[in-house]
Formats: C-alpha cells, structure tokens, sequence
C-alpha cells in the first residue's frame, strides 16, 4: 500500500486533539464541530510558532558557541 502524503487520518487528528486538550473522544464528540475546527487551527499555529521558538533559540545558542 502507498503511504498518503498531505493531510493525515482524521481519527489521528482527533487523537492528538484529545492529547492535548485532555478530552476523552466522547468528550470531543460533544463539541460543536465550528468550535473544534478554530481549536484545531489555534492548535496547530501554536505548535507552528514553538517550533520556530525553538529553531530561534537553537540558532542564537549554536552562534554563540562558534564564538567561544
């Protein structure tokens, strides 16, 4: 079988979205789906910008080791 590229399964996205709000999948289910939707995008910007956090910081410690 050929590996999909994009856009994951969506019972994995509800699993991380369950991950990280603590909600059970019934829980979820409960939702109303416009609110999950913004939770989903606010999630994954905020996830976005950790990285780019992170790569930063990764950057400034690698510079000021070369100058050591």
């Amino acid at each position: 079988m050929a590996v999909r590229r994009g856009k994951p399964e969506p019972i994995l996205d509800d699993v991380l979205l369950c991950l990280q709000t603590g909600w059970t999948w019934q829980q979820l289910q409960e939702q109303p789906n416009r609110f999950v939707e913004k939770m989903r995008i606010y999630l994954n910007a905020e996830s976005r910008r950790r990285l780019r956090e992170a790569e930063r910081l990764r950057e400034e410690l690698q510079g000021g080791l070369r100058r050591i």
